[in-house]
């Protein structure tokens, strides 16, 4: 909001009870508090309570001598009318990790065609709208910068140690979806280190704002330093290749404050289990960060999962901090680029300085807990699993005692923010909850057009402050 309508607070004009219209006597009482930012977050709270009905009429206020009411409009849709960072025009968007790299602006317009899938059975489900950010406006493609991090470089490797599981069973690899779950960047990351043998289908749904509540810029800008790598990957990528899902975990951040967030959420549409059956598919590997993170899939994922494993998909879930250096590997925490790694992926040889479990010796025992693999090596550096039945009797079920347990992992369905919707089949639009992936715009009572959005830059915080501090 501008100056003068933070000089000028809402002020109540009109008390009604008129069907369609939000006026009643609670609201009405609060609206002369509405200089106030807390009251004024209140108030946009309970917007997304009503959802729809605020589609419908809304919150008649005043601002400047004109009446006006509160109205929810999909966030995206705002974007692509209003352009990507409208409402914080005067804000710019942070980067950490920034690679000393060159940017191509012309090749970043092209990321929307030229990260697509290559295999036409894979296209359908490609998201393209967070690439398509780059070409619809010419300003972020000034703002971007590319990035590489620590965490990066880590992902990087662990998504080459599992191609090179892959890599000595191709059977296997055919019959297998991955899907890669972690942070934007990192899932980028993963996925470059991967690609050599699967084929990445981004999911990326979203645009992004510089007070969005999903930090969309920085999974674009790795991207944009990762593009060369994805690029001479596709030309040597034997087809068909099986997919690799690649998403944004941070696609269902908490949503807390309207006033000072911009909700950029969106959720993951995935194929149904006929789908990839279709492709080949007997497997889904989901990857999750590990650590402290629970073992078990997004909400947006439930309903999927459950659909897969109820059709006879194996769906299990490996922790990509299963993949560690060797003993005699130290892991990259200057940010730079691991040069073993990128020359494995110049040369197209193994890597080995990462495994499963952190040692040459547990890395091929994978294969005893994923058991898709023709033959099993045998390996020495194990445990016994506790659990009985995850293999068959035939193996000697092992594990090395340093990974997570996501091998035993079996999806169930559970309570989610999603649960209550209806749904028809697996892959189908799913609509958002109420208020999800939302923007509260301020419309003219009388026009009914759009006067601007009733969230709050960080240009105006500053200026909110400043006027706080001078004593008003």
């Amino acid at each position: 909001m501008s100056n003068e309508t933070d000089q000028n607070p809402f002020r109540r004009k009109v008390m009604t009870r008129q069907p369609g219209l939000i006026g009643a006597q609670w609201w009405n009482e609060g609206l002369s508090a509405m200089s106030d930012p807390v009251s004024r977050r209140k108030a946009l709270q309970a917007l997304a309570v009503f959802g729809g009905a605020v589609a419908v009429g809304g919150l008649v206020l005043a601002s400047s001598g004109e009446d006006e009411y509160l109205e929810l409009h999909d966030a995206l849709q705002m974007q692509r009318e209003r352009g990507w960072n409208f409402g914080a025009t005067d804000d710019t968007l942070s980067f950490s990790g920034q690679a000393n790299v060159r940017l191509e602006p012309q090749a970043l317009r092209e990321l929307a065609t030229e990260l697509a899938p290559k295999q036409d059975a894979l296209k359908p489900f490609y998201q393209a709208t967070l690439f398509q950010a780059v070409s619809a406006s010419g300003t972020l493609i000034n703002e971007l910068r590319p990035i590489y991090t620590p965490a990066m470089d880590t992902a990087f490797n662990q998504g080459l140690a599992l191609a090179n599981l892959f890599a000595k069973q191709e059977e296997a690899a055919l019959a297998t979806a991955v899907l890669v779950d972690l942070p934007g960047p990192e899932s980028v990351a993963f996925a470059a280190g991967l690609a050599g043998r699967f084929e990445p289908v981004f999911t990326y749904d979203n645009w992004p704002h510089p007070v969005g509540v999903v930090p969309a810029h920085l999974t674009l800008a790795a991207v944009a330093y990762y593009q060369p790598i994805f690029r001479r990957l596709a030309q040597k990528r034997q087809l068909p290749a099986p997919p690799l899902f690649v998403m944004d975990r941070q696609r269902l951040e908490p949503y807390t404050d309207e006033q000072t967030q911009f909700d950029n959420r969106y959720m993951a549409r995935m194929p149904t289990a006929e789908q990839l059956r279709k492709l080949g598919i007997q497997h889904v590997l989901y990857v999750v960060p590990g650590g402290s993170t629970p073992a078990q899939e997004l909400d947006d994922l439930n309903e999927d999962f459950v659909a897969w494993r109820a059709a006879g998909l194996d769906v299990k879930l490996v922790a990509a901090s299963d993949f560690r250096p060797g003993p005699t590997e130290t892991a990259t925490s200057d940010g730079g680029t691991s040069s073993t790694a990128m020359a494995s992926i110049s040369s197209g040889t193994p890597h080995r300085a990462w495994y499963y479990g952190g040692s040459p010796m547990a890395h091929d025992s994978f294969w005893f807990v994923y058991p898709w693999g023709r033959t099993r090596p045998s390996t020495g550096m194990v445990h016994s699993l506790p659990s009985a039945g995850i293999l068959s009797t035939g193996d000697l079920a092992r594990v090395p005692s340093n990974v997570s347990g996501g091998y035993a992992y079996e999806p169930m369905r559970r309570s989610t923010m999603f649960s209550a919707i209806p749904r028809g089949a697996t892959g189908a639009f799913r609509p958002f909850p109420s208020g999800f992936g939302k923007v509260a715009m301020r419309m003219s009572s009388q026009s009914r057009s759009i006067l601007g959005p009733a969230f709050t830059s960080r240009s105006s915080w500053s200026r909110s402050s400043s006027y706080s501090s001078s004593g008003g």
